[in-house]
């Protein structure tokens, strides 16, 4: 496994927290315990709309050619699915399906559009940004059964959208992570799409949250409060709990991990699900998936929203584009 890590801004080499995000995460109201409590009370909608809220960052466009932007629909089992593409200019390129994150109950293809944008111009590929449905209005599967009726269809369909099927990738953050690796799983399990790579962006893959061993954290920790919070959600995403062993709902519980497309696994040091994600990549990489994990020191859960905002998320675009290219030919 290649195993990386990104000093922080201003050089940090861990175990302090970037102060400008320590002040978005209060903003976000994620460093407020009383009203994690208030929220554990909500009627599920009204939390669900609580919690959307409070999710995303402003951010800016960050491409510097012209893309083609479209916006169409495909089918997926529970109706048509929204769809979102960008596109340089070319053709035969790589197709990036893309989830954004939001905790299965929020987020939104608004939220990462300048995310997508930029993978698109900096790998020279075809970004296909999923509104997928969901929770509590639509429990699990519904939102994976979307995310994977895309990949299906930009398989069957790359060449339509100027891509080349033989060059198809899956990516997410957080949720959104989790969503594209366990779509690698079914894909894997089904016999296809072909899937080239995908990349993880601090994905939760275990939403039970069994412990793992500590992968290094120095300092405090950055999110106290949010895992309380991440203990709403499996409520509002699951009909059962009994679901959260399902390797559908918790990937990093499966059985058997080898023959996975290789993955880029990005984890951010104040995380709340770092030690996670970094646990995933080695689960990955010991069943012999090839894996590129690295770290951002001094960040948390999140910053790659601030896309144009902070160089930092700017340079992980850069990062997230590079290993297209590099495992795009």
């Amino acid at each position: 496994m290649e195993q990386g890590i990104k000093p922080g801004p201003n050089g940090t080499r861990g175990g302090a927290l970037w102060p400008e995000a320590e002040e978005e995460m209060a903003k976000a109201g994620l460093a407020n315990p009383g009203l994690v409590k208030i929220m554990r009370l909500m009627p599920k909608r009204a939390l669900a709309r609580k919690m959307r809220a409070m999710m995303g960052f402003p951010n800016k466009d960050i491409a510097r050619k012209p893309l083609e932007s479209k916006r169409f629909s495909v089918p997926g089992p529970g109706g048509d699915v929204p769809v979102r593409s960008y596109k340089p200019a070319g053709e035969g390129l790589p197709v990036v399906v893309f989830f954004h994150g939001g905790g299965w109950i929020g987020g939104s293809v608004d939220v990462v559009e300048n995310i997508c944008r930029g993978i698109a111009d900096r790998a020279g590929c075809v970004a296909l940004n999923v509104d997928y449905r969901l929770a509590p209005e639509h429990k699990f599967p519904a939102g994976l059964d979307d995310c994977l009726a895309a990949v299906e269809w930009a398989s069957a369909n790359a060449v339509s959208v100027g891509g080349d099927p033989s060059k198809l990738f899956v990516a997410g953050d957080s949720a959104g992570g989790n969503l594209a690796t366990v779509c690698a799983m079914l894909a894997k399990d089904r016999g296809g799409p072909p899937i080239r790579g995908q990349v993880l962006i601090y994905p939760g893959v275990d939403m039970g949250f069994e412990p793992v061993a500590d992968s290094g954290a120095a300092g405090k920790a950055s999110t106290g409060a949010s895992n309380p919070m991440a203990s709403i959600i499996p409520g509002m995403y699951l009909r059962d709990r009994s679901l959260l062993s399902d390797p559908r709902v918790s990937p990093a519980r499966a059985r058997d991990f080898s023959g996975l497309p290789p993955a880029f696994v990005i984890t951010a040091e104040f995380c709340f699900i770092r030690d996670q994600g970094e646990a995933y990549a080695k689960k990955l990489a010991d069943a012999g998936v090839p894996v590129k994990a690295l770290r951002y020191n001094g960040l948390g859960h999140a910053f790659l929203d601030k896309v144009g905002v902070w160089p930092y998320a700017d340079d992980c675009v850069d990062d997230i584009a590079r290993y297209i290219m590099e495992n795009g030919e």
